[in-house]
């Protein structure tokens, strides 16, 4: 198995197109707002030209009015994993999720945490300063590791502390023999992709994406709308800011995550990193695989 992982615009995607055609690979994505259905554009999704060319899982597998989290990942990705393996082929995990690539390589079992449809609806009712501080009191490990400004996972981290009346067990089975590699490009070379992908989403049409979301009345409080942009885009079309403001917020909340990527990625000693402008790593990962 390969993973193929790194910030926003690295240039996994394609890295990941050319090992799959060269080692009959199959193509498992590790991205969590690839799985909506309909958003194609502002979440970078592979073409359906590449589809076709390559079979790809987890992509366009849940509505944008679902709730789709890292348990579910972590279940459909280890049965695509299963039937890949069943074939004979390469499973290739690409994506900059980290907590969906640990969900399906480092053995980490999600299903093994508790949950509480009640105690998690009283969180979300709290603003993220509070939800923040009540997670350091009761985990400050768990605080420590997640981002105080993803919602989402602070209220999952405290609703299993909650339960527990502590710290989020790590429950663990055997982790997944992978090949990792990461894309990590100079970072001025990365925010220039960056801003370049931004604008190249606005050519391709990612106002009238957002448009046909807003018009199927699509919570924006969901996590598909979090993908970056379509909050920025939904206000645009709103007439509340005008389009060079909605690219700049784009681009400065990607450029954001893009660093908090690379913050989760560095844990892992496992990763094998490269530059893709200096060197490319296709001969070494194909020669490995062989």
């Amino acid at each position: 198995m390969i993973a193929i992982v790194g910030p926003t615009a690295s240039g996994k995607s394609a890295l990941a197109m050319r090992v799959a055609e060269s080692v009959d690979g199959e193509i498992v994505s590790a991205d969590s707002r690839q799985v909506y259905r309909g958003m194609d554009i502002g979440t970078a999704k592979p073409s359906r030209e590449e589809r076709s060319r390559v079979p790809h899982h987890l992509v366009d597998v849940a509505e944008p009015g679902e709730r789709y989290d890292a348990l579910r990942y972590q279940r459909e990705g280890r049965a695509a994993l299963s039937e890949i393996r069943a074939r004979g082929r390469v499973a290739i995990v690409v994506g900059g999720t980290g907590l969906y690539v640990r969900a399906l390589l480092d053995g980490l079992e999600l299903a093994s945490l508790p949950h509480d449809p009640a105690v998690r609806a009283e969180l979300e009712a709290l603003d993220p300063p509070t939800l923040h501080a009540r997670l350091r009191a009761l985990d400050p490990d768990g605080a420590a590791r997640v981002d105080p400004r993803n919602v989402r996972r602070v209220v999952r981290y405290l609703e299993v502390a909650t339960i527990v009346g502590g710290a989020v067990p790590r429950v663990r089975s055997a982790g997944v023999a992978a090949l990792r590699i990461g894309l990590r490009p100079p970072r001025d070379t990365l925010i220039a992709a960056i801003e370049r992908r931004v604008r190249e989403m606005v050519a391709a049409g990612v106002l009238e994406e957002a448009r046909a979301l807003v018009a199927r009345g699509i919570d924006p409080r969901l996590p598909s709308m979090s993908a970056h942009g379509y909050v920025h885009w939904a206000a645009h079309l709103r007439g509340e800011i005008d389009l060079e403001t909605a690219i700049a917020r784009t681009s400065r909340d990607v450029r954001a995550y893009s660093r908090r990527q690379m913050t989760w990625f560095r844990r892992d000693p496992a990763i094998r990193w490269y530059d893709p402008t200096r060197t490319d790593p296709l001969e070494d990962i194909v020669r490995a695989a062989a």
